[in-house]
């Protein structure tokens, strides 16, 4: 390890000394490549930069960063592209196109970019359009020429958003003509039409793009985006070619910025309950764990960390995780083929392909993947549990080994009715086993003295589950983007069958065998069907009013069984006392509408969300409740270096159905994990203010918190040293937290990117084993991303993050702090990626202690996993292709995440 530390140091001087010798070389007044020029720029002005590569290669400028400082961005650009025969077009806030001079471009049109001189008329309209390609999907960044009709004069030049749209702002009366250019599509030249008349916008049709029947070269558009781009709502991560992008999912995710890890494997995003999604698709929170384990890093394009979600998400969530995979882009039949792997102790493969073909109006991608390891989790735990020896001492440490197999399949499947309509099949299904020994060993004894006596559990579990998702989804589009209706309906079968057997020896404080205990053993079997219809309404009103509304019914049937055998009687028979058969049934009703306005410097969105539930557990309980759920954001541009946010969120954090239901579970011998029925929804209040001052994103957030959800201890017999376990209720919590992010490119090979929690405070209160208890603590957390480019195809990240020690509900967490480090190799012009990394490379193995004292019971644990790992991945391409893989939303995410 000490060779590998010294290696890296050693590596990152290299390349410092070199890249600092290397820029003494070169005077700031000489001439530069436009594209480093460009790279510069997107540091200082926080936007992006689209253009072909083929257009601005070589070209070079003169350039001094001291000469431009405090000048407006369009005066710089002028001053750079224009003798280079090149325009700039400003799509938005944040992105600005470059591209060839137009050749009919009248010099007078010089000094303003793309924007053509005006007319002394006043009498100046608007033309308006959006454009689509063969399969009715919005186009974004196409170029849209406006013509004179007459003789195809030049007038201006337009680019599409992300929605397809286009505008040219400022139109004097006259017949024009429309002209678009794509990439793989045949050019298009509208017929004539006319602008006047009095209207005030000239609204044109729909334009759908037909492909290409010729095979065109590959142009490489290149766009410098920030690793990190900032939101008023969110941050978008973009991993595509991060050197991090290597391993499981979760290696990636915990490089992302606010993103926390538990040894559980369990995301949070600033400290909230997160919804994940993968391509706008619900994740059963059952199987979550498995498919980040198994989803390959480098088949992640962007991650959406959605810190202040509106009405439109679910009220269960008060952040959102969206995993954005790769998509191909040109037209025919592509696929990759993606190895993995990693080794610590224990060591875990995975082998994922997938292709996405398309006939005419029909499109079809697949993806399947096996993933086959081994992990391991162990926890070392003491506590002292009797007031009338309060120094005798039960440990309880076990230790798991998983043998995991895990096969997944994905299929997505839509048809084009017409160039406004899209009908979909969407199905996911995976099939998992995990098995293995989990032993434990329980000492019984007194604080400095000798163990009484030992019981030695050689525990085994061995759990099947299959989990199925099948989506029928129909999506209307229509004046031109204006309106969006989509209309689904999801059906969720969900099984688990768990087995554990528990054969133990008692042997007393010399090692020697005092009895074998009856053994025992325990069979949960769980079904739960999920059924879901939803409709979603999207209109888009004059003057940037926005209206999103939409109804869902949620219907789900649980039926859950738990079977507790042992021999007492000298054969296995069942005992009713810890075994249990459950059927609980619920539906939700949910209405939701979103109000939004978009101004030149402000933006208002106004939200609610409706729920209605029932909820059945036959023979247990029965619950109607109405809950009511508001939103609000407003954003402020003071100008193009600051604007800041406010929002409001309400949201709920119903239990599982599992939990909710009166089942027993045996942990080992002495620990019983119980469901209580008297268990409430958690209501959190989340207030938010956000500014983003030029590079600098800081946010304030503070979480009101009514019957915070945790697990404790609820019962403790002194007589049989067995403590039994409930999720309860807490009487409040809250949450305030400081949380920054900072981006900062040194220079052209190397990028850094900063988040941390400079100050944060938890506080929750409630009863536990009888008695009140509160709990309050400062913390903090930073986390510095380093990104050094070494060549154009090769990059080198390390990652050092430090967390102090914080209070999560009741208990006390230990801090922890490390490095990680990934080298990443671009193969065959892009068609192939290598990737190496490492976590948890100098200090050691971050190993999590948790420290609970509820007066007459304290524990503590320690958690081990098997963190320290060398990565290992391999990803190649082959196909050309433009067909993306589409996406459907499933409406299942709140009923998948309790299961």
């Amino acid at each position: 390890m000490n060779n590998l530390k010294t290696g890296l140091m050693s590596l990152i001087y290299i390349l410092m000394f070199h890249q600092f010798a290397f820029a003494r070389q070169i005077k700031p007044t000489e001439k530069q490549l436009l594209t480093k020029v460009l790279t510069e720029l997107t540091a200082q002005y926080k936007v992006n930069f689209l253009y072909e590569e083929v257009n601005l290669k070589q070209k070079t400028v003169t350039f001094n960063a001291i000469d431009f400082k405090g000048k407006p961005i369009s005066e710089v650009l002028n001053s750079l592209l224009l003798p280079l025969n090149l325009s700039w077009y400003k799509v938005d806030a944040r992105n600005y196109s470059i591209f060839l001079t137009p050749k009919k471009l009248d010099s007078k049109d010089k000094g303003k970019g793309m924007r053509s001189s005006l007319p002394d008329s006043s009498k100046l309209e608007k033309v308006t359009g959006s454009i689509v390609d063969e399969n009715g999907k919005p186009l974004e960044y196409t170029t849209v020429t406006l013509l004179v009709a007459l003789d195809s004069a030049f007038v201006s030049n337009a680019l599409t958003d992300l929605s397809g749209i286009f505008a040219f702002p400022s139109v004097k009366p006259g017949t024009y003509k429309i002209k678009v250019s794509s990439m793989g599509h045949q050019p298009y030249l509208s017929k004539a039409f006319k602008v006047g008349d009095g209207a005030p916008t000239a609204a044109i049709e729909p334009i759908a793009m037909k492909v290409s029947d010729k095979t065109l070269k590959e142009v490489q558009v290149t766009a410098t985006k920030a690793l990190v781009e900032t939101k008023s709502d969110r941050l978008i991560f973009n991993v595509d070619n991060s050197a991090m992008a290597v391993g499981n999912s979760l290696q990636v995710l915990k490089s992302a910025p606010f993103v926390r890890v538990s040894t559980e494997n369990v995301l949070t995003l600033q400290g909230k309950k997160t919804m994940v999604l993968i391509d706008n698709k619900p994740v059963p929170d059952a199987s979550l764990e498995n498919i980040l384990l198994t989803m390959p890093a480098g088949n992640i394009s962007k991650v959406e960390l959605i810190t202040q979600p509106s009405a439109k998400y679910d009220a269960s969530y008060g952040a959102v995780i969206n995993i954005i995979t790769k998509k191909s882009q040109v037209e025919g039949i592509t696929g990759n083929l993606r190895l993995d792997g990693s080794s610590g102790n224990y060591a875990n493969g995975s082998v994922n392909a997938g292709a996405t073909y398309k006939h005419k109006n029909l499109t079809i991608y697949a993806n399947g993947g096996i993933n086959k390891g081994d992990n391991y989790y162990s926890i070392e735990s003491k506590r002292f549990q009797d007031p009338t020896d309060p120094s005798y001492f039960l440990t309880n440490n076990w230790t798991r080994l998983s043998h995991n197999l895990m096969y997944t399949f994905q299929t997505n499947m839509e048809l084009q009715l017409d160039k406004n309509q899209t009908v979909g099949l969407f199905v996911d299904l995976s099939d998992v086993e995990f098995k293995g020994p989990w032993k434990t060993t329980n000492s019984f004894g007194r604080e400095n003295g000798k163990i009484d006596s030992v019981l030695f559990t050689d525990a085994s579990f061995n759990q099947k589950g299959q989990s199925q998702t099948y989506n029928l989804n129909y999506r209307l589009l229509s004046d031109s983007g204006k309106n969006e209706l989509t209309v689904l309906g999801t059906f969720t079968p969900w099984q688990r069958n768990l087995l554990q057997t528990f054969p133990s020896t008692l042997y007393n404080g010399d090692g020697e065998i005092i009895k074998n205990p009856p053994l025992y053993q325990t069979r949960n079997r769980g079904n739960i069907d999920v059924y879901i219809a939803q409709i979603d309404y999207t209109h888009l009103f004059k003057k940037e009013w926005s209206l999103e509304t939409g109804l869902k019914h949620q219907q789900t049937n649980s039926k859950t069984l738990v079977v507790y055998e042992d021999y007492k009687t000298g054969e296995l028979k069942e005992d009713p006392a810890f075994s249990n058969d459950n059927n609980l049934k619920e539906s939700i009703s949910g209405l939701y509408g979103i109000l939004s306005k978009d101004w030149e410097n402000d933006k208002v969105q106004v939200g609610f969300r409706a729920e209605a539930t029932n909820v059945n557990s036959v023979a247990n309980f029965k619950q109607r409740k109405f809950n009511f759920f508001p939103t609000l954001m407003y954003q402020h541009n003071i100008n193009k270096d600051l604007n800041v946010s406010a929002s409001y969120k309400k949201i709920i954090n119903r239990p599982r159905y599992t939990e909710m239901v009166p089942y027993s579970v045996f942990l080992n011998q002495y620990s019983i994990e119980q469901g209580n029925p008297e268990l409430k929804p958690q209501f959190d209040n989340v207030y938010t203010f956000t500014a983003n001052i030029k590079r600098l994103n800081v946010s304030l957030s503070y979480t009101d918190t009514k019957g915070m959800i945790g697990l404790f201890p609820s019962q403790q017999d002194y007589s049989t040293k067995v403590t039994y376990f409930k999720r309860q209720n807490l009487k409040k919590a809250s949450s305030l937290a400081l949380n920054i992010f900072f981006p900062y490119r040194i220079n052209e090979w190397w990028e850094t990117m900063n988040s941390g929690t400079p100050i944060g405070r938890n506080s929750a209160e409630g009863v536990v084993l009888g008695a009140d208890h509160k709990l309050s603590a400062f913390y903090s957390d930073f986390r510095t991303a380093h990104i050094f480019k070494i060549t154009k195809d090769i990059k080198l990240q390390i990652d050092g993050y430090y967390w102090t020690k914080y209070t999560q509900d009741l208990g006390r967490y230990e801090g922890n702090k490390n490095i990680d480090a990934s080298l990443m190799v671009n193969l065959w012009k892009g068609s192939g990626q290598f990737r190496l990394g490492g976590s948890e490379l100098v200090f050691k193995r971050n190993d999590y202690l948790l420290e609970r004292d509820y007066g007459t019971f304290k524990s503590a644990e320690r958690i081990h996993t098997d963190s320290r790992r060398l990565l290992i991945g391999f990803n190649y391409k082959f196909g050309k292709s433009r067909i993306a893989k589409p996406d459907s939303k499933l409406g299942n995410a709140d009923a998948m995440k309790r299961l």
